[in-house]
């Protein structure tokens, strides 16, 4: 049975070289739940993630797990409870789909430890979970982007971790797969009640399926809380710059969003 850790963003600010990209930045992230990030190119989100994964140490504040500052706990630890699919994330040359799915079993195992029956079937169940079966014995350089990524995603779900965070995870995908994928999150949290915190740029798609959106603005949080308190057109205008309109989705009952542009509009 999966535990409702608890990570929290406390006053987070964090940045590259001289350019500081997050400042002052709080989350308190829903245990159990599904959250997603969103936010116009270069506000921040997936230097939060980084951060949250210990990929990117904090200029200030910390991100705490349980209370305890993760950068100050032992890797292998940190491991076996937060995962990470990263958002270009690059395989070894040569690894075949069956051995980069087995290296999320890696943090299971200690000095004395072997490869065993769990992690067997953990892998088949990643392998069944994504579909790509019958590519475990490919390289991953032969496969196509999609089926690169779901090869990726594989393996954050054979490490089996109560904490998931996803960078951009539909990247590649076509809009079959990006459902299924989304439908597989969900399932998972629903029968585990792992916490998965994923960075979307497809404002429909996360307020269809997350608990919880953060919307960041130029490395803060604008707004976070339920989809239908953030997917608003005052809040679509002020953190992406763009006019739309805001309506039921009909098929989740959710907000759904429709832009406005120059072009193709109605005739009056």
């Amino acid at each position: 049975m999966t535990i409702n850790h608890r990570l929290q963003v406390q006053d987070l600010t964090a940045g590259y070289g001289d350019r500081t990209i997050i400042k002052g930045l709080g989350i308190d992230l829903l245990p159990g739940r599904i959250s997603a990030i969103v936010g116009a190119n270069a506000c921040g989100k997936s230097t939060l993630l980084r951060v949250m994964a210990r990929l990117l140490r904090p200029r200030g504040g910390q991100v705490a797990l349980d209370g305890a500052a993760i950068h100050g706990m032992p890797t292998r630890a940190l491991a076996r409870v937060l995962g990470l699919l990263p958002q270009s994330p690059i395989a070894p040359e040569g690894i075949t789909v069956a051995d980069l799915v087995g290296r999320g079993r890696h943090p299971h195992h200690g000095l004395m430890s072997r490869w065993g029956p769990a992690d067997d079937h953990a892998v088949a169940t990643a392998l069944e979970a994504t579909r790509i079966t019958d590519l475990a014995d490919r390289t991953v350089d032969e496969l196509s982007g999609g089926q690169r990524q779901r090869a990726w995603i594989a393996m954050a779900l054979a490490q089996d971790t109560d904490l998931l965070l996803l960078d951009e995870p539909t990247t590649y995908l076509d809009v079959a797969h990006q459902i299924e994928l989304l439908d597989l999150l969900c399932d998972l949290n629903a029968r585990r009640g792992t916490t998965i915190v994923m960075v979307l740029h497809d404002l429909n798609l996360a307020a269809r399926y997350a608990d919880q959106l953060i919307a960041l603005r130029a490395g803060r949080v604008h707004a976070q809380d339920s989809p239908d308190a953030v997917l608003t057109e005052a809040t679509i205008a002020q953190v992406f710059g763009l006019s739309a309109r805001v309506m039921r989705d009909p098929v989740s009952g959710r907000p759904m969003m429709l832009p406005i542009g120059r072009h193709r509009l109605a005739a009056e």
